[in-house]
């Protein structure tokens, strides 16, 4: 192969090199919106599954249970607790050893199904029971500690929460579409939201949860996912048009928050109220679900209630940094088509010169956003290809001191004898520049 072909291919990895050096740089904005049509992060990636464990010991003997209908989660460290709707019992599930521990029977215990459930860091728990209207409180073996209750202001409790900030235990409400707030003795205190489909109101509210930021609620009607100041006041709506019916939500220690949407069996990613993308769809194989009944957040892990397919799916959390737009939408579009040409107009060439330099495929990056994955990316298969440059560069001006040698070295009878040859057809000089070493 020519040298020329070679300095072609070396101009062809450069400008890949800069259509992915500007990808990158277009990607930060000074607005920090997110625009969800942009290509996004993956937020979600599946770790576990959870459909059932041993239970008995080795001297009682093991045996295999599966989950018939799970409906509710929580977990602490190597602890998983979860409500089996079908089975009517809590389960206690110990992931290092595949451990299964029947906590209690809710038949005895719960007028109807378990609706929430909330562990608190000394594996105690609170159960959220509607058909009674009261939420009970027990300690991690299963042994009762008091209930949450008001005759007046609690008609039917559908979710619960602890704040570490208030030091306050909270009660939505979907009877009055409100959130309670009371003591951890278990004494009203006060309100927040109430009914209705303007901001800071309630229309069917179906889950809470408690962030660094304040109070995060979803309702099927009006504003879907909102989030609430500690004192009661409305801090923010997010995005519209995301989720068309929230049943879950999980927020994590970075303000991303994890919604599941029953419409479709995804859970929506959003990050301080701006949607980023849906994950996983309806299905039975791993990383779909059929009813999402529950989410927990966790030391960096999504637990997530397949409720119809019998299991809880564990789902490691990547979500770093929103995907931030791209300033000119048509730049961007242009610059990854020429990338796609070129890659496949390189990818087609038979004769590839040893030691070419490889399509890139940067590593993943946890702590790092995918702007400056693809920025660092960039700029590393830029650093091969200038080295490969300089090479080519090095060998190229050997080759034409060889050449400028040989000439001068040409006595004037070999000068005659090289015209006789062009005279006659003969092509000495191209013989000549094709012996040129590459």
């Amino acid at each position: 192969m020519s040298f020329r072909s070679k300095s072609s291919q070396l101009a062809t990895l450069i400008a890949l090199s800069a259509v992915l050096l500007l990808g990158g740089c277009t990607m930060l904005s000074k607005d920090g919106a997110v625009k969800p049509a942009q290509k996004k992060q993956q937020s979600l990636y599946g770790w576990r599954d959870i459909d059932g464990g041993f239970e008995g010991s080795g001297i009682t003997g093991k045996r295999h249970v599966r989950f018939l209908r799970p409906v509710q989660v929580a977990a602490r460290g190597n602890f998983v607790f979860i409500v089996d709707a079908g089975a009517d019992l809590l389960y206690r599930y110990e992931l290092a050893r595949d451990q299964l521990t029947v906590v209690m029977d809710l038949n005895h215990v719960t007028a109807g199904e378990v609706s929430d459930i909330y562990l608190y860091p000394d594996h105690s728990f609170l159960l959220v029971d509607p058909d009674s209207a009261r939420v009970l409180h027990f300690d991690r073996n299963g042994r009762y500690i008091r209930t949450f209750e008001d005759r007046l202001n609690l008609i039917r409790p559908v979710a619960v929460t602890y704040d570490e900030a208030m030091g306050r235990v909270l009660i939505a409400d979907g009877s009055s579409d409100d959130i309670l707030v009371f003591t951890t003795t278990g004494q009203l205190q006060g309100v927040i939201g109430a009914r209705g489909v303007t901001e800071g109101r309630f229309l069917n509210i179906t889950a809470i949860t408690s962030g660094e930021d304040g109070i995060y609620a979803t309702a099927r009607l009006g504003h879907r996912v909102q989030l609430m100041g500690r004192d009661g006041s409305h801090r923010k709506t997010f995005q519209p048009d995301t989720v068309v019916f929230p049943l879950a939500i999980a927020v994590d220690r970075s303000h991303n928050t994890f919604v599941s949407d029953y419409l479709d069996n995804s859970i929506k990613v959003f990050r301080d109220g701006l949607f980023l993308e849906s994950i996983a769809g309806s299905g039975a194989g791993p990383g779909r679900f059929k009813r999402i009944s529950d989410l927990w957040y966790d030391a960096g892990f999504l637990y997530a209630v397949d409720s119809l397919n019998g299991r809880i799916q564990i789902l490691r959390v990547e979500v770093v940094e929103p995907i931030l737009p791209i300033e000119n939408e048509d730049e961007a579009f242009e610059a990854e088509a020429t990338a796609a040409a070129i890659a496949e107009e390189m990818s087609a060439e038979d004769d590839v010169p040893d030691g070419a330099a490889a399509a890139p495929t940067p590593a993943p990056v946890e702590a790092k956003s995918v702007a400056q994955q693809e920025l660092e990316a960039a700029q590393s298969e830029l650093e091969k290809i200038q080295s490969e440059l300089a090479a080519a560069r090095a060998e190229l001006e050997a080759a034409q001191a060889k050449n400028a040698s040989e000439a001068d070295k040409r006595a004037p009878s070999d000068v005659d004898e090289a015209d006789a040859s062009q005279v006659n057809g003969s092509s000495a000089s191209d013989t000549a520049i094709s012996d040129t070493p590459e």
